[in-house]
């Protein structure tokens, strides 16, 4: 398994999953905080970050290999971790760049791996976001084509941009 935001999903997210299947024939991508959407933070509902994830899986054939699922966040770090594995299907492994989310499972007795990440001061998506924000079109490098394609026909960057500088405005 593979928890995260993924908001939104960027090409530091697709190389984690890439390297992920060297070693694995199938990847439960967990997609956190799925209660979450339309917020400054969280601005992707569950259901469209797992539709990004699904144009991901269908465009580069890896239907049948990702297997997203959402994963509502409960704030007791570690009932949350029986709480996801409860929501999952039986997964071998937890993998992941957050250290806490590792030993957490470490904890647990649960095998993790630790990603290696992708330039990760670059593919982050506080980082994407607050381009979105700023008005450059720089975040579009940043994601996958059929990520920009989904976020272009949502208007998802202005929704981003509405959300964080209405919350910055009422400060």
């Amino acid at each position: 398994m593979f928890p995260g935001r993924f908001q939104p999903f960027h090409k530091g997210h697709y190389s984690a999953i890439m390297q992920l299947l060297e070693e694995y024939d199938e990847i439960v991508i967990g997609i956190g905080s799925a209660q979450e959407g339309y917020t400054c933070r969280n601005p992707f509902t569950a259901g469209e970050r797992w539709e990004m994830i699904y144009r991901i899986a269908k465009g580069n054939n890896l239907v049948g290999k990702i297997w997203p699922i959402p994963l509502p966040d409960i704030n007791m770090p570690l009932t949350w971790t029986a709480y996801i594995l409860s929501l999952s299907p039986r997964v071998e492994a937890i993998a992941s760049g957050n250290p806490q989310t590792l030993y957490l499972f470490e904890w647990l007795g649960y095998r993790t791996k630790k990603i290696k990440l992708l330039e990760p001061t670059k593919y982050h998506g506080t980082r994407i976001r607050n381009i979105m924000v700023s008005g450059s079109d720089e975040w579009r490098e940043l994601v996958p084509p059929e990520v920009t394609e989904y976020i272009d026909e949502i208007k998802g960057v202005e929704r981003v941009r509405r959300l964080c500088l209405d919350e910055h405005t009422q400060h």
